[in-house]
């Protein structure tokens, strides 16, 4: 650890009783109080800011191939549209935990029609992609069998990539308001 001083061992600390341990932080904070006199507004006002910009925003770092982008902003609470990034809990426990985090483009929005043709899926006769009996680590997965119009409420999400796990599969499906964390902004 570099530049912070040194970190009580936990063995050490263990062994504290309250009153010392008390002391202890008192000393590591007597030690900082010209620093914090010195730039505490500025921490203040730092810590201000971040905590006003994540309350609307979050950032989201994307590690699958499904979509071409790797650092995407999310507003918050804000629905997408066509066309849009959206960022959504994952609704099933298959391959990834329940309510994992994924980030999908918004092809298909209430009212939208859903067709699906020997395994190929079509949004408003648009083709958006064909669902593989099986996923890239070889397990069976089963395609979406909603067909017809989008309910309100609920969009079609594609990835970019042909292997995305997306509304092609019964483990994505429709993805309602619900689940929609908000809409995504690929800054990289």
């Amino acid at each position: 650890m570099g530049g912070c001083g040194k970190v009580m061992p936990m063995k050490t600390l263990n062994s504290l009783n309250s009153i010392e341990a008390w002391l202890w932080c008192m000393a590591r904070l007597d030690a900082m109080h010209a620093h914090l006199v010195r730039y505490g507004f500025a921490y203040i006002a730092l810590l201000f800011g971040y905590w006003a910009f994540s309350m609307k925003y979050e950032m989201n770092i994307n590690v699958s191939n499904s979509l071409g982008g790797t650092v995407y902003l999310v507003e918050k609470r804000t629905l997408p549209s066509r066309d849009d990034y959206a960022a959504f809990y994952y609704p099933s426990d298959f391959i990834y935990p329940k309510n994992a985090r994924f980030l999908k483009r918004v092809v298909g929005v209430p009212g939208d029609t859903v067709e699906a043709r020997n395994h190929q899926f079509f949004v408003n006769g648009n083709p958006v992609g064909k669902a593989l009996p099986v996923t890239s680590d070889g397990r069976p997965i089963e395609e979406n069998d909603f067909k017809g119009l989008i309910p309100s409420g609920h969009y079609y999400v594609q990835g970019d990539h042909p292997k995305s796990l997306d509304s092609r599969y019964k483990v994505v499906g429709l993805v309602s308001d619900q689940m929609i964390i908000g809409r995504g902004y690929r800054l990289f």
